[in-house]
């Protein structure tokens, strides 16, 4: 085995880039193992565990990029060197760049250029984003940040700059927003509408907006807030702005809100927001234990799927006949012994939401959970759905919606426990996610059903996109069908599926 580590001072490169690139390279033949980070604490860890620190490692700081590089012959080691160092350059690109194409260094730079640019997304350490969003927000821009690891205090800070100037502060670690059109960073492509989304979490705005698209509506904006956005601390600042820009907006005739359950002071500032609003308003508060009933141009939803069905339906443009809406909670039911469900998801919200409905079926354990039944893994003993894409497992790697590959050993291990009667998946299609998720789970997926062929046993998968999205969706389905596995309409009915298969006497 050869192996090559370089440090590259201050070159900053944006951590999706990295992990994408990281994954691609590990796929090529002759590579053992590979890192391509910037040089933080965590990452510098994981090039010490993997065998390749040297001593500049211990002079590195956050704003320098790392390059790490196992192979098995040393000319297959600067071969991946050049290949890395050429693709961070944009090499490979042939058209020079245009005056349209212009590359800026700084936030600053493209102000004096006089451009008014009306949006700035960031993906740079956290602790560096505070500063550069200020900057976006004194220019009248409105801000996303992809980036996490931001202190609350610096979150309140901006979101109440914002808020008292008419702009937003999507995030930290925001990952879905739709403005005219045009999806950013993880995104559908779906049918401009008259319904406008305002979501404190990614998955969870991305399954309404895919599911109003299928039954025929569309969107005009979808907003995003960040997890923290509707805590006490936060006070619902950008949620609060997003309805606003959503009330005044002539476009929009229907507005729905999505999130965990809010603290109940902010909960009530929403509400009284929403009843002040003269157009029909859809509330889905995922995980709320407490009954909530329709009063005025409010309506309730308990699942993504029935917030898009009730929006859909209240969309004076909509004039199709939308198919029966159905409870939206999966029944208890006695369920066999010693037979469990094992979820494994990309997207937290679909996995949070699955873990709320499928609660009648009895002790479910998960990384989400934050009582006795939490676990970061799987054993076999009970039901068990983890988010892995939550950071304690992505950390110094990529999100399973960029690289799938990272759930095939999970998916094999759950297959080879005989306690487990379905493994239930989703495949979050879109922007920003891998351009062939599927494609690069078939073999994984056949390999664990030749694994249990002896035993009944189910992979249920949910695949969450449109027709429009530029994986296709028809296809993926009709791959997924054609090696055994049973597609799901929404994420809703994928747990419906799974709790029918584990139903006593099936």
């Amino acid at each position: 085995m050869h192996k090559q580590t370089r440090i590259f001072k201050n070159r900053y490169v944006d951590s999706v880039s990295l992990m994408s690139l990281a994954a691609k390279v590990k796929k090529q033949e002759g590579v053992v193992e590979v890192v391509i980070a910037m040089a933080t604490d965590m990452n510098k860890a994981i090039v010490e565990q993997v065998g390749l620190a040297v001593e500049e490692l211990n002079t590195s700081t956050v704003n320098d990029l790392l390059i790490g590089v196992i192979t098995q012959d040393s000319d297959r080691t600067q071969e991946i060197f050049d290949h890395i160092l050429d693709t961070l350059s944009g090499g490979g690109k042939k058209d020079k760049a245009t005056q349209q194409d212009k590359v800026y260094t700084s936030l600053e730079s493209v102000v004096n250029d006089e451009l008014k640019p009306t949006v700035a997304i960031f993906s740079i350490p956290g602790q560096y984003v505070a500063r550069e969003a200020q900057i976006a927000l004194e220019n009248d821009m409105d801000v996303m940040i992809f980036s996490d690891n931001m202190s609350l205090e610096e979150e309140v800070a901006l979101k109440q700059y914002a808020f008292d100037h008419g702009r937003l502060v999507m995030g930290p670690d925001c990952g879905t927003a739709v403005f005219d059109g045009v999806g950013l960073c993880f995104a559908n492509e779906v049918t401009r509408g008259d319904i406008g989304i305002v979501a404190a979490s990614g998955t969870g705005s991305q399954e309404v907006m895919v599911q109003i698209d299928r039954l025929g509506g569309g969107i005009t904006d979808a907003i995003g807030t960040g997890g923290r956005d509707l805590s006490l601390a936060v006070n619902g600042l950008m949620m609060r702005e997003g309805i606003r820009r959503l009330s005044e907006d002539d476009n929009t005739k229907v507005i729905v809100c999505v999130s965990k359950p809010p603290a109940l002071k902010v909960r009530d500032l929403i509400l009284n927001q929403l009843k002040s609003i003269d157009k029909p308003c859809v509330v889905c508060f995922l995980g709320n234990k407490e009954t909530m009933h329709d009063e005025g141009n409010i309506h309730y939803a308990s699942s993504l799927y029935e917030a898009a069905h009730k929006a859909v339906s209240l969309s004076p443009s909509y004039k199709g006949t939308l198919p029966e809406l159905k409870s939206s909670k999966v029944s208890s039911v006695e369920v066999n012994p010693n037979q469990y469900i094992v979820g494994l998801y990309c997207g937290g919200t679909l996995c949070y939401e699955a873990l709320d409905q499928l609660s009648p079926l009895g002790t479910i354990k998960s990384n989400l959970r934050h009582d006795d039944h939490v676990t970061h893994h799987v054993d076999g003993t009970t039901h068990v759905l983890l988010d892995l894409g939550d950071d304690e497992f992505t950390n110094g790697r990529p999100h399973p919606m960029i690289e799938p590959s990272l759930r095939h050993d999970w998916i094999l291990n759950a297959a080879k426990l005989e306690t487990t009667r379905v493994i239930l998946l989703d495949f979050v299609l879109g922007y920003g996610a891998h351009p062939q998720a599927v494609q690069e789970s078939l073999d994984t997926l056949k390999e664990a059903f030749e694994v249990e062929k002896e035993r009944s046993f189910d992979i249920v998968a949910y695949v969450c996109a449109t027709s429009k999205d530029k994986q296709g969706f028809e296809s993926n389905v009709e791959a997924l069908e054609s090696i055994g596995v049973k597609v799901a309409q929404s994420n809703l009915h994928a747990c419906e599926l799974v709790a029918s298969l584990i139903k006593k006497g099936v």
